[in-house]
């Protein structure tokens, strides 16, 4: 897992997906058709365009895009309005929000994101995920966006920041010498996980317990009280995928539950109304 947080910037956006600093057309259409025809044909929802606000967001869209490896890295997010989704769709279970984002994300990370892991744009083959995220409702600003371009009304929302060429420079020595603590800990998690069976169940809790320390501080960055890409949260976060200490994490909990690991630690649970729709009509 590898991070371009801290990457030189480069002197214009990515080409393959921008005219300048506009979002090229086909770009843009060709985003919003696949989520939609997602929605309504994995998910059997009804009339998307209608609820659904999408910004295509974070580093692959700043200055920082040249920093991907292999396929470029892409995250389109979005919000509903739930009135508008409830009253489109009333086969649907009335779930809150929060369960309903969950049960569409499993969904579209198991019928949709595989047909976009390499999804050509402009001459250049990208990983795009789409992802429902409650907090945005219909405003992306409410979780502090790094840079955030909104799909359906063509414009820019938070315009990526102009940064030095050593973005390192910005962050205090202090949270530096926080995420190398963070690194000597995963490292020392590791060794205890491969000592023996007592070791292991240690090295378990212990992977876990510093996972969603970080992990989830990584959420909070982003919540009403964070400050978003440059919140401590985030930047002890992007420190970890740089050193290889959630690549270390996540193997020992994945390892530990058999392979059927999350980016959330413990696995995601879908709701026993959400179960029942998706075993009636997503099963085989």
């Amino acid at each position: 897992m590898s991070s371009g947080y801290f990457s030189r910037p480069s002197a214009e956006l990515d080409p393959a997906l921008f005219s300048g600093t506009h979002l090229k057309d086909d770009v843009r259409t060709g985003l919003l058709n696949v989520l939609y025809g997602g929605l309504e044909r994995d998910l059997d929802f009804n009339d998307p365009w209608d609820w659904v606000h999408a910004w295509v967001a974070g580093s692959g869209i700043s200055y920082q895009w040249s920093a991907d490896r292999g396929n470029g890295d892409l995250d389109v997010l979005f919000g509903a309005d739930y009135t508008e989704f409830l009253r489109a769709n009333p086969q649907f279970p009335r779930l809150t929000m929060e369960e309903t984002s969950m049960y569409v994300n499993q969904m579209l990370k198991l019928k949709l994101w595989p047909r976009t892991s390499h999804y050509d744009m402009g001459g250049k083959a990208f990983e795009v995920t789409f992802y429902w995220n409650p907090t945005t409702g219909t405003s992306i600003e409410n979780i502090h966006p790094y840079a955030a371009y909104d799909l359906v009304n063509d414009c820019w929302v938070v315009r990526p920041p102009e940064l030095p060429d050593n973005p390192r420079s910005l962050y205090p020595q202090q949270w530096h010498d926080t995420t190398e603590r963070d690194f000597a800990n995963t490292w020392a998690i590791q060794d205890l996980y491969h000592s023996g069976p007592s070791g292991k169940l240690q090295g378990v809790n212990a992977a876990r317990a510093l996972w969603r320390d970080i992990h989830e501080g990584r959420k909070q960055a982003f919540g009403d009280l964070g400050s978003g890409y440059g919140d401590f949260h985030n930047y002890r976060w992007q420190r970890a995928k740089e050193t290889g200490a959630s690549d270390i994490l996540r193997f020992i909990l994945d390892d530990a539950d058999q392979g059927r690991g999350s980016d959330d630690g413990p696995h995601d649970i879908l709701t026993r109304d959400a179960i029942r729709y998706a075993s009636s009509r997503y099963t085989g």
